[in-house]
């Protein structure tokens, strides 16, 4: 099992490279992917940033939403801190690295590569970390897009691969022997589970480049992640009403994985003057079922957050 997971950790190395910049902030190198790098200060165009779900990584949005954004907006989708190819933080035992820690790092990301007013697009897990930078630079978000994103507490326990690896010793143990056999054995149910009552695209896992997630690190990260996420919206939640950008809300109907009615809807009645849309016969990713709906959701947030922008310029010059 050792020398299988160390092979399999090694294989996703070799066979998912990373695909755009590096940048490091506060000590943490951070892996993003910019459709218009050095272009800040010299375009007027929008600047669309991407964030993706647990066990995941910024391939999921070049495979889907990116490109076809790209003919229109500066689009940056960024690997979360400890998947994909960005580091993570050690916490020193404090805390753990919260949405708002993820939100501090992406901010200070964009802030050194010259994004101002950017669109935040979060999908699942990631939802808690747009609304988190919200909620943290109000003045420097244009926009929210939730997209299946989590923002309410939920009831049910962590799963077992969730909890094992905060285990001492037997932690390590089944994130060097376990993770990676169990990966290959339930990953392709996960997919369609997750995916469900929509088909996932052709090869998605291979083309996403999942098995990432097997390296021990990125399964730790992902672990503590999900483990912790339900106790800190548990309080994130109370601050929703100071949220007064402009937000789109997208969910499937038939998403079992982040359930409609305990964050789409329950934030959509939070949030004033935000937009929920609800689409009919699809699961928890709908930037693969039905990305037309969700570019063009993002598109009337990117006009709202030029038009929001312009304004409070103007009010700022104003004599």
């Amino acid at each position: 099992m050792l020398g299988y997971s160390s092979y399999a950790a090694s294989d996703a190395v070799r066979s998912y490279p990373p695909l755009g910049h590096f940048e490091v902030i506060d000590g943490v190198k951070l892996h993003y992917l910019d459709s218009a790098p050095g272009e800040a200060g010299q375009s007027t165009r929008q600047t669309i940033v991407l964030l993706h779900g647990a066990s995941s990584n910024l391939r999921d949005f070049a495979i889907s939403i990116y490109p076809p954004l790209s003919l229109q907006y500066r689009v940056i989708a960024i690997d979360r801190p400890g998947y994909g190819y960005s580091g993570r933080p050690t916490s020193n035992g404090a805390d753990w690295i919260n949405p708002a820690v993820q939100a501090r790092l992406v901010h200070d990301l964009l802030e050194k590569i010259g994004v101002r007013n950017p669109v935040m697009v979060g999908h699942s897990w990631a939802g808690s970390v747009v609304l988190a930078y919200a909620l943290d630079y109000p003045r420097e978000t244009g926009g929210v897009v939730m997209l299946a994103g989590a923002s309410h507490p939920w009831r049910s326990e962590p799963s077992f691969h969730n909890r094992w690896p905060a285990v001492p010793v037997l932690g390590d143990i089944f994130l060097h022997t376990l993770a990676a056999p169990g990966f290959a054995l339930v990953s392709s149910q996960a997919v369609a589970r997750n995916f469900a009552p929509n088909i996932p695209p052709t090869d998605y896992a291979e083309r996403a480049g999942l098995s990432l997630l097997v390296r021990p690190d990125n399964w730790r990260a992902n672990a503590e992640d999900m483990r912790n996420l339900s106790a800190f919206l548990a309080v994130q939640k109370s601050r929703y009403d100071e949220l007064h950008t402009p937000m789109a809300i997208i969910a499937g109907e038939n998403d079992t994985s982040v359930s409609p009615g305990n964050h789409a809807k329950r934030l959509h009645k939070q949030v004033a003057g935000s937009k929920l849309i609800m689409i009919p016969d699809t699961g928890h990713s709908p930037h693969h079922a039905h990305p037309d709906i969700v570019i063009d959701a993002i598109s009337d947030i990117a006009r709202l957050a030029k038009s929001d922008a312009g304004a409070r310029n103007a009010s700022e010059n104003m004599p």
